[in-house]
């Protein structure tokens, strides 16, 4: 008889036993994990409370808004959202209805993909515009003639392909001149963000911060909406219960105010370590013959390293890295949150790049991942 658990038992064996360079993951520390188990994870809440038996889940709801709000220096913050993408959706009914004008960052350029005419932009009937980018960094000058031409409700900053900060200033001062509002999609860069890197992108002039907690952010899966605009706030709580979310799943919220936690004490240490880490996997994969992508701004200024391909040699790359343990997307974005969090610095960096070029070259590298991770297991940042 299959047993599903032995698969949970199997897994995480897997993950202890592999070098995890996936852009869009992260590690839970113990005591998050600890809450994500705890008996929240079966219990509902609302406000005004319609159960009782409850008093701790509203005591960890408002820990985790109030933590968000110093962690990200804002007035207001909804932790319900349980994706970033729901974040998305929310944030953009808000700000824009039904049936408007949005720009994004096109998604074959990085952008999301969540964005494309057939997504999110179908279900609430907008005419999408596409942001013009170059060399993975958005054309300011192009992008300040489309908005000054077709005047969207929303502008999205932010992509999945996320290497470089956005010119959050210059477009929030054409936009909020015609009443537009710019939406800042954080989701891959909200633990460099929470840490006080990369940029600042509600000082800058965004209007609402949004993103997923279980990226560069290291809490459980679930999104966040951030903003310090009153009547937006009022529109996110009058769209919340019955309409964007019912059961925000409290296991998760405690998890993430423990997380918040975590992040307030050692955010900026660990943006540092991530960030450098990012910088020092570049440029070892470049000097190993492996060629990251590379702008006049440099390589990243994120987590995220990029490997230029076509989709098929991204599928081929993913597929003989895994074979030596070695774990990345079919799009090779690389990632260093996850290995900075388990306490990796700039030399693992160098080993990692190494053992990546070996892997591609068709040699079978897994002892020596195995060996590599070993040393790797304690998080970090706690």
């Amino acid at each position: 008889m299959y047993r599903p658990l032995e698969a949970v038992y199997r897994h995480d064996r897997e993950r202890r036993r592999s070098l995890s360079l996936i852009a869009s993951d992260n590690v839970l520390s113990p005591a998050v994990r600890r809450a994500l188990s705890s008996d929240m994870a079966s219990r509902y809440a609302f406000r005004p409370e319609f159960y009782s038996g409850t008093s701790m889940m509203h005591e960890v709801w408002s820990a985790a808004e109030d933590l968000a709000k110093q962690v990200f220096r804002c007035d207001f913050v909804s932790v319900a959202p349980l994706s970033g993408h729901l974040a998305l959706m929310q944030s953009l009914y808000v700000v824009a209805g039904r049936g408007g004008k949005v720009a994004a960052v096109d998604p074959s350029a990085g952008g999301y993909p969540g964005l494309m005419k057939d997504k999110i932009v179908e279900v609430f009937d907008y005419r999408v515009h596409f942001l013009p980018y170059n060399r993975l960094q958005l054309d300011l000058e192009e992008s300040l003639r489309v908005v000054d031409k077709e005047r969207p409700a929303a502008v999205v900053l932010g992509a999945s392909l996320f290497l470089y900060p956005m010119p959050v200033k210059e477009l929030a001062e054409a936009v909020h001149s015609y009443g537009g509002r710019i939406v800042y999609d954080g989701s891959h860069v909200l633990g460099l963000i929470a840490g006080g890197l990369f940029q600042k992108p509600l000082e800058e002039g965004a209007d609402i911060l949004l993103g997923s907690t279980h990226k560069s952010f290291f809490g459980p899966q679930g999104g966040m909406i951030l903003t310090n605009d009153e009547k937006i706030a009022r529109a996110v709580e009058e769209t919340t219960f019955h309409k964007f979310v019912d059961n925000i799943h409290f296991n998760r919220i405690a998890g993430l105010a423990v997380a918040l936690e975590e992040m307030k004490r050692n955010g900026p240490a660990y943006a540092e370590r991530v960030v450098s880490n990012a910088s020092e996997l570049a440029s070892s994969l470049e000097k190993f013959g492996v060629k990251p992508f590379k702008s006049s701004s440099g390589y990243t200024k994120s987590h995220q390293v990029y490997i230029p391909c076509n989709e098929q040699e991204g599928v081929r790359m993913r597929d003989v890295l895994e074979k030596s343990r070695i774990l990345v997307d079919m799009a090779v974005r690389m990632g260093t949150s996850e290995v900075s969090r388990r306490g990796m610095g700039l030399k693992q960096m160098s080993q990692a790049a190494r053992l990546c070029k070996r892997a591609l070259e068709g040699e079978n590298v897994s002892a020596e991942v195995v060996e590599l991770v070993r040393r790797f297991q304690r998080i970090r940042y706690t």
